[in-house]
Order: C-alpha cells, then sequence, then structure tokens
C-alpha cells in the first residue's frame, strides 16, 4: 500500500454494522464515543495512524507469527494475541477504510473461525492445556473481544457467531475448573485479564444475559476491590495494565448497573496516578509491568500494554461522566503526544515494549504477544477519542486537524479543525450544523496554559477562561460558526520528584523533550562514558525553535536549543559551552529526559501541574 505525503485518510464504503438487540451497558453515560470512521485525523496523530496501518499492520507475517499456532493447536503455554491483532485491526480498518487494511482484517478473522474447534474452542493450546494453563483464557478474552469489534464496525456475523460459540465453551468448562485453579504467582485478573470484558461485549452484540451474568457473578466484578500493590510483590501482583483492565470491566458494568461499588478501584487508580507519584513525565507509568512510585525513569518502564489501558480507562471514565473531565482530556493528551507515538519507530515499523525516560530505548524482537498488539489497539482507538458527543452537546477532547459528522440530538453538525497543534496553541473550529441549532460546544483549557483567549465569530467570550477546566460555549450555532482559541505556550522546567529529585525535565505546551545523548559525547572529554550523569542546563537559557529538529522526531518537528556543560562542577553555562537541542520525545533516538541544573533552587523550575488534584 502506498500513503500519500499528507498520509490523507481516504473512506470507504464499507457497510457499518446493523445492531443486534443487545443489552444497553452505556445507559449510564453521560458523553457518546464518535464511531472512528466518522472522525478525520490530518495532524500528526492522523500521520502516526496511517503509518501504523502501511507500515506496521500490513508488513507483519501473519502465516508465521499468528497463524501457525492457531493451525497445530500443540501448545502447552505462552501468549500469542491474535484476538488483540483483530481488534486493532478491525479499528485501523474502519477509520482509514484503506482496502488492503479492510482485506488483512478479514483475513484474520477468517483464521480465527476457520481454526475454531467443532465444541467451539478458539486457540492454540493442546487439550489437556486449555484454559488451565498460562495464558489461554487471556488469550480468549482478547479473542472474544475482537470479534465483538469485527461484528460491531463490520457487521460480520460470523465473527459474532465465532464469539459466542468460544464463549459458550469457555461456559460450559467452568464447573470443571478445581478449587484454587488460580495461578499462585500470578494473580487470576492478570491470567484472565479481558476475559470478563470479552463476555460484558458479547453481551452487549447479542442481548443474552447468561454472558454478563458471567462476567459479573463468575468473575466476582461487584466485589473486586483490591488494593494497589507496588512492583513485583508475588510475581506480577502488583500489575498495572492488569489492575486498569479489571477496573475497566467494573466501570462497563457500571455503565448499566451505577452501583458506586463498581468505581473504587477506578477512583484509587486514578488518585495512585495523580497523587501518588504513579505516573511518569510522558503520561504512562510503572516499572516491569507493574506499579511503581519511586519515578524510576531508567530500564523496563512505560509499558506499551499499560498505555494502551490508560487510554481505555481514562475514555471509560470520561464517557460515563466521572471524574475531572478536563483532567482526564490531559492525561489523555499527555500520553497520544508523547509515550505512544514514543513506542514505535520513526518509520512505524518498529514497536517498543518498554520506553525509558532515560537510556537506550529497544525495540520489541517481534510482531506478537501483547505491547505490539496493545498498540496496535491504541492507535486504531485514538480517532475516538478526539470528540464525543450528546443531545445537546459537544465535546472537543484532542487538539489535531480534523473533521468530524456529529449527531447533537436532532441536529447532525458537522465540525472542522485547523491547527498546527501541538507545534502551536492556535486552533480554529469551524461549526457546519445542517440547519440553526441550540447546542454547547465544549472543549478542555488545559492546565498548563496560564492565559487562554478564545473567540467566537471574532468576539471574545464573555465566559471565565480558567486553565485546568471545561468551557462552554452554549448558543444557537449556525453554518460557518468559527470558534478560536489561542492557548500561549510557554517552555515549563518541571521538577524530578523521588529518583529524579534535584533534576528537571522540558516540556512546551503539551510536549515533552528529551536529548540525544550522542550529540554531547564529543564534548564531554573528561567523562566520555559518562555525559548524561554530568551534563548541566540552565532553565533560563531554553530557546524555541520551530521546524529545528531536520524531521527527527516525524511528528511535529519542534526543538529546544540551549547550551549546555559537562565539567563537574562548573556553575558557569556561557556563549562559549556547547549548544545542543533537545528534540520532541517521540524521537527514537532521544535517551536523556531528566537533567541536572547548577540552580536547583531556580524559581523557573515548577511543578508538574497535571498532577496532585483528583475531583
Amino acid at each position: 500500500m502506498k500513503v500519500s505525503a499528507t498520509l490523507a485518510i481516504v473512506f470507504t464504503a464499507v457497510p457499518l454494522a446493523v445492531s443486534a438487540a443487545g443489552l444497553d451497558m452505556h445507559r449510564n453515560d453521560e458523553w457518546r464515543s464518535v464511531p472512528v470512521d466518522r472522525v478525520r485525523l490530518e495532524g500528526p496523530l492522523g500521520r502516526r495512524i496511517a503509518l501504523t496501518a502501511a507500515n506496521n499492520l500490513m508488513k507483519i507475517d501473519l502465516e508465521r507469527d499468528f497463524f501457525k499456532p492457531f493451525r497445530e493447536k500443540r501448545s502447552r503455554g505462552g501468549f500469542i494475541g491474535l484476538g488483540k491483532l483483530l481488534d486493532g485491526a478491525a479499528y485501523l480498518a474502519r477509520h482509514t477504510g484503506f482496502q488492503d487494511v479492510v482485506e488483512r482484517k478479514r483475513e484474520i478473522a477468517r483464521v480465527l473461525a476457520d481454526t475454531q474447534d467443532a465444541d467451539g474452542y478458539i486457540g492454540y493450546f493442546a487439550p489437556e492445556a486449555r484454559m488451565r494453563r498460562l495464558w489461554d483464557l487471556h488469550e480468549t478474552g482478547f479473542i472474544l473481544q475482537g470479534l465483538v469489534s469485527d461484528w460491531e464496525l463490520f457487521g460480520e456475523r460470523r465473527s459474532l457467531e465465532a464469539a459466542r460459540r468460544a464463549a459458550d465453551y469457555v461456559m460450559r468448562r467452568w464447573p470443571e475448573m478445581e478449587d484454587g485453579w488460580e495461578f499462585h504467582d500470578i494473580t487470576d485478573r492478570e491470567t484472565t485479564l479481558g476475559l470478563a470484558h470479552g463476555f460484558i461485549r458479547l453481551a452487549a452484540a447479542t442481548g443474552d444475559m447468561k454472558y454478563l451474568d458471567f462476567a459479573k457473578n463468575e468473575r466476582a466484578l461487584m466485589d473486586w476491590n483490591a488494593p494497589i500493590v507496588l512492583g513485583r510483590s508475588g510475581m506480577i501482583y502488583g500489575q498495572a495494565y492488569g489492575f486498569l483492565g479489571t477496573a475497566l470491566e467494573q466501570l462497563e458494568l457500571y455503565g448499566r448497573e451505577a452501583n458506586p461499588k463498581l468505581l473504587r478501584t477506578s477512583f484509587r487508580a486514578l488518585e495512585h496516578m495523580t497523587r501518588r507519584d504513579g505516573l511518569l513525565i510522558d503520561g504512562t507509568g510503572g516499572i516491569a509491568e507493574c506499579w511503581t512510585d519511586d519515578q524510576d525513569g531508567e530500564g523496563s518502564v512505560g509499558e506499551t500494554c499499560l498505555i494502551a489501558f490508560q487510554f481505555l480507562f481514562y475514555d471509560r471514565m470520561l464517557r460515563l461522566g466521572q471524574g475531572d473531565a478536563a483532567q482526564l482530556g490531559d492525561l489523555m493528551e499527555r500520553l497520544a503526544l508523547n509515550a505512544l507515538p514514543a513506542a514505535q519507530s520513526r518509520d512505524g515499523r518498529r514497536l517498543r515494549y518498554y520506553t525509558p525516560l532515560n537510556g537506550v530505548r529497544g525495540y520489541f524482537y517481534t510482531d506478537a504477544y501483547c505491547c505490539p498488539n496493545n498498540f496496535r489497539r491504541a492507535m486504531g482507538r485514538l480517532p475516538g477519542y478526539v470528540y464525543y458527543e450528546k443531545d445537546g452537546a459537544i465535546l472537543a477532547n484532542i487538539f489535531e486537524t480534523s473533521s468530524a459528522r456529529l449527531d447533537v440530538g436532532t441536529a447532525k453538525v458537522s465540525v472542522r479543525c485547523e491547527t498546527d497543534y501541538p507545534a502551536s496553541g492556535r486552533i480554529a473550529y469551524t461549526l457546519d450544523p445542517e440547519r440553526p441549532a441550540q447546542f454547547a460546544f465544549m472543549f478542555r483549557l488545559p492546565r498548563w496554559c496560564k492565559a487562554p483567549r478564545v473567540e467566537v465569530n471574532g468576539k471574545a467570550v464573555t465566559y471565565p477562561c480558567r486553565p485546568g477546566e471545561m468551557l462552554s460555549l452554549p448558543r444557537i450555532w449556525k453554518k460557518g460558526d468559527r470558534i478560536s482559541i489561542d492557548l500561549p505556550m510557554e517552555i515549563r522546567c518541571i521538577k524530578g520528584r523521588k529518583r529524579q529529585s534535584g533534576r528537571f525535565t522540558v516540556m512546551r505546551g503539551p510536549l515533552l523533550y528529551a536529548l540525544d545523548t550522542r550529540r554531547v559525547q564529543k564534548f564531554a572529554k573528561e567523562h566520555p562514558l559518562d555525559a548524561a550523569t554530568v551534563l548541566m542546563l540552565d532553565p533560563a537559557q531554553l530557546e524555541f525553535k520551530a521546524g529545528a529538529d531536520g524531521g527527527r522526531s516525524a511528528f511535529c518537528g519542534t526543538a529546544i536549543a540551549t547550551r549546555c556543560t559537562v565539567r563537574d562542577y562548573d556553575r558557569r553555562i556561557g556563549p562559549d559551552c556547547p549548544e545542543i537541542l533537545l528534540t520532541e520525545f517521540a524521537d527514537e533516538d532521544d535517551t536523556l529526559t531528566y537533567f541536572r541544573t547548577p540552580y536547583p533552587e531556580s524559581p523557573l523550575l515548577v511543578d508538574d501541574e497535571l498532577l496532585g488534584t483528583t475531583k
């Protein structure tokens, strides 16, 4: 498949699914997701989505890495991720409309259905190992989700029927599971991660309560109320994305039942991330897949699976109207513009398992397994996080050159966003309702922006524009009405916490910047192997450079220039010191995000405005 220079998305006439008489799992939602095929992205996120479809999904060896184990069915352990692959492929195909991506999605769904056993089992495990060995139930849960996505997005009834038969197989064999079958080194929540969610989605698609009852009762979703556990207690007992995955299942159930018990773990996770040092500066967190609060930025941090589940978690909280919508949007934005693109190579082909803040970043050795496929799932769903809708309101959540077709009650509204965000903070929305309509246009004013300015049709709004809050503009909107937003961006030097104490990192607007330390080795004659440790920056000498990185990041192309010293105990950073360029965190070659400074008490060093509050 060829991708044009602009990576424009071409919409094709792929039929949407005709809704079954399913269960209403969204009756308690405040906001509706906008289907990914009704959103077109043309900025840096849109380019990354197209790269993921063309240069990653279309380049993997399906037969070797995914299909062969399903055909042979000899395994006694291990994880492939074919269900996650189908789920990501379905969303990428639906959004882009690229015909070869649609065909690839069909091929994956066809193989899953063709390799289904007569008893309903879909998988690659030998008969004696099924359901009782790692990670068969985990794989099954995401196979259910991928098949249901194929039904929801493309109306593929064969996929829905395959999902039903696979779920019925699990339910038939569930009573055979001996007491204490759960793996003791890894909690049952991790071994079955995705299973309850698959059953909930299948119940919604089919209307069959038995699937919802299984998720609710057999997986004890009403009662699960686990604490945050730091580190690998009991191997991976504190697994972060396993925790968020189960909290997400509870949120899905809350969409139907609205029992406050189902929100306890979600707010506990949000509290840990935003108030207990659980988040790293790029928006993700954890170490070796597990919760942490020490702010370690090296090695196995920034797991891609966690990134994908953070998106799913924040999105579900926002749609339910739980938590602070502006904060949730800020959290999603930081992930989308920093952690997620940093987990992918410049050309889109290679993906990471972890993305450290400090140290060399490596690529994962295979296209299979959990993180590569969760990356594809995250990219495929990104368009659904840009806009939300409900009767009487539109919410613009992520700023990107884009267009969307929205339903606001009985009115249909086309929205166009023009911006070079996040290179600058200038954003303009043009609204085209099919007829004059009364509704509120809402968007968040990011916490990092001190003095946002907003105009409607050239006139300044009279509503208070407070950073960190949602701005709602209710009026009768007419065709061609225009909202202009200016979010002035200043360079911010964010204080490090805990293990990063005494250091700082550099942000401008929502973008995080870092350094390719190879650029300073030639200056570090005294410490050629330790330049990252001795390198020092002056917070007062940072200068923004638009388009100065030579395309290194393949994202926005912005950079920040400064001077540095690599001489021990040298407080003087003057004109004779080497000049270096900090590039966007998405630059695949960056290896240093936190810097020392000779002025640790400088008033230019500020706290991360995104953290420290949870509503």
